[in-house]
């Protein structure tokens, strides 16, 4: 049975690997889809609110002399409770509006590098814990009156993903409890022949070892006499010998690199 029981036990680490490798990648996959959504949601909402921005930069206004920027910022920022702060710029990276008073008065020289880079379309990048969106505001067909930039929570996606992770565990863990009670069965009708050929070779060495021990016809010596072995003393060797195995059996292994 010890070949069963490590078969058994090698069957169900691998299952489990496997499974785990599953888990994995698939959180690793819904974590990418999420950002992509969340990314292209802020996109569509930065571009909604330079609207008003770009009506008055085409008119040749600046950014700073729109005197409803205000209402427009915070009605944007009310869509989504999750939304942290919204940014109106000049083309130098100066905050001109914002519904964040006191954060810094220039953004983020990464932020503006890639607001450049990105031209007329929404840009989208993933900090530590937030989500920064942003898109330009076209004064003309060749100039950027400045921009707006979008500010949005991190921790809401980080909890979906991690409750997705644990669904997904639950689901592994019931699945491979599953795999090794009906596994089970199959694996034992599969090994039984090896199973029964190594009962039988070790019951073959265990005759051997009990032969050469104990041959036929020992005769044995205690204070100076000689007694033949009768069926009692034959007895006593049998329950000191199993009892021998018995301990053998139940002592540790010892460890690779170890004495022996």
């Amino acid at each position: 049975m010890t070949l069963f029981w490590r078969a058994w036990a090698t069957v169900m680490l691998v299952n489990l690997v496997v499974l785990a490798l599953f888990v994995g990648l698939a959180t690793l996959r819904y974590a990418g889809i999420d950002s992509g959504l969340t990314g292209e949601r802020l996109g569509v909402l930065a571009q909604r609110t330079a609207e008003p921005f770009a009506v008055a930069a085409r008119l040749g206004l600046s950014l700073g002399q729109v005197r409803n920027a205000p209402a427009v910022l915070e009605r944007a920022r009310q869509t989504d409770e999750r939304i942290d702060a919204i940014h109106v710029f000049d083309p130098d990276g100066w905050v001109v509006h914002s519904t964040r008073p006191d954060e810094p008065a220039r953004i983020n020289p990464e932020f503006f590098r890639r607001h450049g880079e990105s031209a007329s379309a929404p840009w989208f990048l993933e900090t530590e814990g937030r989500f920064i969106s942003g898109v330009s505001i076209q004064a003309g067909t060749s100039s950027a009156a400045g921009g707006v930039l979008l500010v949005y929570q991190r921790r809401h996606s980080h909890s979906r993903v991690l409750a997705m992770s644990a669904q997904l565990s639950m689901l592994a863990l019931l699945v491979w409890l599953a795999a090794a009670l009906v596994g089970w069965l199959p694996l034992r009708l599969v090994l039984a022949r090896e199973v029964s050929a190594c009962r039988r070779l070790e019951q073959a060495i265990e005759a051997f070892e009990r032969r050469c021990w104990r041959p036929s016809g020992a005769v044995i010596t205690q204070g100076g006499h000689r007694y033949d072995q009768d069926e009692e003393l034959a007895v006593l060797l049998d329950v000191a010998e199993r009892r021998y195995r018995e301990v053998c059996r139940s002592l540790p292994l010892p460890a690779q690199g170890e004495g022996g």
